[in-house]
């Protein structure tokens, strides 16, 4: 028993170390210089695309946003699911109340050309980026669930005057301010998923930009009819034709949102579902997810195996190495916490102190995001049908998908708390 106490051990602190390893990469990416700044006469004419299926807890601050980038020529193009979507109203008031202002450069339509063979948001964006012109010579992708700062278009378009890159691309970043587990498990699941993202230069759908005319050569516009996700088959789609994806610090995007256990599980079950389908090493991948659970799954046995047996080597060594493993993920997450806030705080991103009670939740909640993970991922390796705001999907591989059965997203779906995500 020594012999396994002392190898738990040690891959307990292999994993520290890898885990460390990636974290200060991307802290250290964050405190990078951004692009130069480009004249206004040299930045090229952008479209920016917002797909909704649902109201959004803070969907009108998205809007209003959006419609006072720092920019020179661009256009906002909306596609609501249907007009029976509660986000149509929501939008419409916004853009009225802009209008009064004399804002004009945004369009707001109806999805009309949905596919069967791709998820809803695949279909909004397909449909939007189709019918645009020639003189559009960019693409920007946002989500709903984040609030761009006023030179979020600049930041994001900068980069793109490079030949080598594809896409830009920032990332979500959860700030829960709540006590609710679901809250707590999200942020700490993601703070790692982005470190993995930012790592294997994969793009995130939800603060993205492309030029036009590499959307067409790299053919995602017919990608995206046959698949799930948006973002997760844009590197592979890249590499293709030689071009690669760049790291924005400064479009990373807060999100504060909160939800359930329950949400969260089926929030981090859809995440894992991609790396299933598009990620070209996925068994390595969920190899590296899982190898922390089950290495403090069996800690935590030993360390009670140990304790009752009264054998104090080993429990010497299985509980210094759980604890020792979650003070470090605590160590990481609060390096990454504060590298995050010193870029959003730039731009006049409030952010607020967590409490010594969030604190001690947050240290509680790193293992259990951890058990959850393992769980989600057992889930996203067995599904074979995924639910997304209401609508089912049949996944057969990854570019086999097909909308079961659709219906407008009614109110009565809306959560009942105003500040939980829709997932």
């Amino acid at each position: 028993m020594n012999e396994l106490a002392i190898a738990i051990f040690g891959i307990l602190a292999v994993l520290v170390i890898l885990q460390t390893r990636y974290a200060l990469a991307f802290v250290s990416s964050l405190s990078l210089p951004s692009s130069k700044s480009i004249q206004d006469k040299l930045l090229p004419k952008a479209a920016v695309i917002l797909s909704l299926r649902g109201a959004d807890p803070f969907l009108a601050n998205c809007v209003r946003a959006l419609l006072y980038q720092n920019y020179p020529q661009y256009d906002l193009h909306i596609v609501v699911d249907s007009q029976e979507d509660p986000a149509w109203h929501i939008v419409n008031e916004t853009i009225q109340q802009a209008r009064a202002m004399h804002v004009t450069h945004v369009q707001v339509s109806p999805l009309v050309a949905r596919h069967n063979t791709c998820s809803l948001k695949c279909s909004a964006l397909v449909q939007a980026i189709s019918a645009l012109d020639d003189s559009y010579q960019v693409v920007a992708l946002i989500d709903a669930d984040v609030i761009a700062h006023r030179n979020w278009l600049r930041e994001l378009v900068a980069p793109l005057m490079d030949e080598r890159i594809g896409a830009t691309t920032g990332n979500r970043w959860y700030t829960p301010h709540t006590k609710q587990w679901g809250s707590l498990v999200r942020y700490a699941y993601n703070s790692a998923s982005v470190v993995s993202m930012y790592i294997y230069r994969y793009a995130w759908g939800g603060s993205m930009a492309m030029k036009l005319s590499v959307l067409r050569r790299s053919q995602l516009l017919k990608t995206w009819t046959q698949s799930i996700s948006v973002d997760a088959p844009v590197h592979r789609a890249l590499q293709k034709i030689g071009l690669k994806v760049k790291f924005v610090p400064t479009v990373m995007m807060i999100n504060r949102e909160e939800c359930d256990l329950g949400q969260c599980l089926r929030f981090i079950k859809r995440q894992l579902l991609m790396p299933r389908l598009y990620h070209p090493k996925w068994m390595l991948f969920f190899a590296q997810v899982l190898a922390p659970t089950f290495a403090l799954v069996i800690a935590i046995g030993l360390l009670l195996i140990s304790l009752v047996s009264g054998n104090i080597a080993v429990a010497g060594w299985v509980g210094g190495g759980c604890v020792g493993y979650i003070l470090a993920m605590a160590l990481l997450l609060t390096l990454l916490e504060q590298g995050v806030r010193r870029v959003v705080g730039e731009y006049g991103e409030p952010t607020k102190s967590f409490s010594f009670q969030l604190i001690t939740k947050i240290l509680l909640a790193i293992p259990l995001a951890q058990l959850v993970s393992a769980l989600a991922t057992v889930l996203a390796l067995l599904t074979r049908n995924v639910e997304w705001r209401g609508v089912v999907y049949q996944i057969k591989d990854p570019y086999n998908v097909q909308l079961l059965e659709y219906h407008p997203y009614q109110i009565s779906l809306q959560p009942l708390d105003h500040k939980a995500s829709i997932v």
